[in-house]
């Protein structure tokens, strides 16, 4: 199984208008730059290779301006995936996915959106 970092490091991926990167110190990502159609598929490898760890998975969303409906529901998914007890944890991710998710996604218990 994976340790801490270890997923992290192969989570890569790069598309115009998206980049996701390790998150330095956390299992997880760094996003930064737009989620939609042009940049589903990088944003959704991302995160199917970072639920590959064993334990929370974080998600630095602060470089981040735009999610569509779509990369919400990519999100979504790969939080289903997360076995019971383990999160995927938001890092100040934009307003307006907070809304889609709260809307679309209320009783999605692996999806925690940080105060920090």
């Amino acid at each position: 199984m994976g340790t801490q970092g270890e997923a992290s490091s192969a989570a890569v991926g790069t598309a115009p208008g998206l980049t996701v990167s390790p998150l330095p110190g956390l299992d997880g990502v760094r996003a930064a730059g737009e989620i939609g159609l042009a940049t589903r598929g990088t944003w959704q490898r991302a995160l199917e290779q970072a639920v590959r760890v064993d334990g929370d998975v974080h998600v630095d969303m602060s470089g981040v301006s735009f999610v569509d409906v779509d990369g919400a529901r990519v999100l979504a998914d790969a939080a289903g995936r997360l076995p019971e007890g383990r999160r995927l944890v938001l890092h100040r991710p934009p307003a307006t996915l907070r809304r889609v998710l709260e809307m679309f996604w209320p009783d999605q218990p692996a999806i925690e959106v940080s105060k920090s």
